[in-house]
Order: C-alpha cells, then structure tokens, then sequence
C-alpha cells in the first residue's frame, strides 16, 4: 500500500545513508541499472537510492545525478535530484552542488532547495550552506527581492 511505500522509502534512505552494507549494495546496483535504462527505479525508491550513492559516491557520481537532472523531462525529477543533492559528503562537491543552485541549470525559485538540501545533509554541508548564503547573498537578496523565498533560506 502508499503507507507501506513512504515508509520503505524512509528506511531505506535512513539504512543507505548510515551506509548499511546490503542497503548500499542495492542501492547502487539499482543506481546503475537506472542510469544505463536496464531497470527504470520507481519513484519512490528513486530518492532513497540517489540519496544513498550521493552520501557514499565521488565526483563520478555527482557528475552522473547532475547528467540525470539535465536529461530530466519532468520537473518532479528535476525537483527530486535537486532535492538530494546535498547529501554528497566531499567538501570540494558540496561546494560544486552550491555553485550549481545558482546555476541556470536550477530555476530560480528550485534554488533554495538545493541549498536547503546541502545545509541538511550534514555539519559540514550546513557550514559550507551558511557561507556560501554569506558570500553571495547579494544576488540571492536580489533574486528574491525580500520574498517568502528570502525568509525559507535563512530558516534552512
């Protein structure tokens, strides 16, 4: 049923990202397929799957969830991707998925999401969030012009 569906989807995130071994295992055997079109991933596995190999994945992997959201033909996927995105742990992208919130690659009002999603997915993401919100908010002020927007960004 959609409850059983939701929770499996947490728990499984919830395994992936303490990096239960079988949940990672599966989680990028599923990635994979996904990525080649072998096994297309059910929409309520994809977020605990992305979020799995992002928190144990390198370069390579952001690279290929950055490629999945440019080839995105639905904006709930992008959304999905764009939401997750933080939960890659190198310092180096973390700072790669930040650049890419303000990238034209992210429609304006998707941006705080992926900032919000960075500042989330870890102390060090959350630092990195703060910073990055610090030195450009300019922009983000201009961009938002003292909307609703401006004041989620500053409460993730």
């Amino acid at each position: 049923g959609h409850l059983d569906a939701l929770l499996r989807g947490l728990v499984l995130g919830k395994l992936g990202k303490a990096g239960h071994k079988a949940t990672l295992e599966e989680a990028r055997r599923r990635f994979k397929d996904h990525v080649e079109g072998k096994h297309i991933l059910s929409a309520d596995l994809r977020s605990p799957v992305y979020v799995t190999v992002l928190k144990h994945g390198d370069s390579s992997t952001l690279d290929t969830m950055l490629k999945l959201h440019k080839q995105a033909d639905m904006q709930e996927e992008k959304n999905r991707i764009e939401r997750v995105l933080g939960a890659i742990s190198q310092p180096e992208l973390i700072q790669k998925v930040l650049t890419f919130a303000l990238s034209e690659e992210v429609r304006p009002q998707d941006t705080v999401s992926v900032i919000g999603g960075v500042a989330g997915g870890s102390k060090q993401g959350r630092k990195a969030a703060w910073k990055f919100v610090r030195d450009n908010w300019e922009e983000l002020y201009n961009r938002y012009q003292g909307g609703f927007l401006i004041s989620r960004l500053i409460k993730v």
